[in-house]
């Protein structure tokens, strides 16, 4: 059943996110610099989903593709902005059949730049990966580390306040255990956000 609520979740954000878009006159333009370009300063916060096929994590036959939500605020200063975000990141597990397991929940610090008259963003992200589940060797709560790093994210403005983003291509190191045997997942993930600025 929470396999099948967490599915319906994700599924619900992503249909949220094509409906702004279709709904607002969403054009693929580059944001000028009287909106949110480079030039924005002040508050934001963002509400995203991701989905990661291209993965890999110590034991391929317990773990296979992930996916999860997540939320970040903080504060820019003329293109450049510092934010924190938290995210439950579940996986897909293969080892009997295939189900949907609560995976991690990462908390992480950021710095980001955005450049291209605000249609380019890059982030870094740093903190703790906390267990959510409990594994054969390892109880829920076993803290690890997360990281994040997001290349070349692309925005467009779908209202003065209101921004959407695609990452294509993010790199994500989520270490829930470090100790004893090590449980380490590397992620190639995709993501979409919706970002009110404020």
């Amino acid at each position: 059943m929470n396999q099948r609520v967490n599915g319906r979740r994700l599924g619900a954000l992503i249909l949220l996110l094509g409906l702004v878009v279709a709904g607002t006159g969403f054009s693929a333009e580059p944001m000028s610099s009287d909106n949110d370009g480079s030039q924005h300063r002040g508050p934001f916060a963002a509400v995203e989903g991701h989905l990661s096929i291209l993965s890999d994590v110590t034991d391929w036959s317990v773990l296979a593709s992930t996916f999860g939500y997540a939320a970040r605020g903080g504060y820019r200063w003329c293109g450049f902005g510092v934010f924190a975000q938290a995210e439950h990141n579940m996986w897909l597990a293969t080892e009997q059949q295939k189900q949907v397991v609560r995976g991690a929940v990462n908390i992480g610090l950021g710095a980001e730049l955005i450049y291209a008259n605000g249609f380019v963003r890059t982030s870094l992200a740093l903190g703790p990966s906390i267990l959510a589940f409990d594994t054969v060797l390892d109880d829920a709560g076993t803290t690890g580390l997360f990281f994040d790093i997001r290349p070349v994210g692309l925005r467009w403005a779908a209202r003065r306040y209101l921004v959407i983003g695609l990452d294509p291509l993010t790199f994500a190191i989520v270490a829930p255990v470090l100790g004893g045997i090590p449980l380490i997942y590397t992620q190639y993930r995709t993501a979409v956000y919706l970002e009110a600025v404020f």
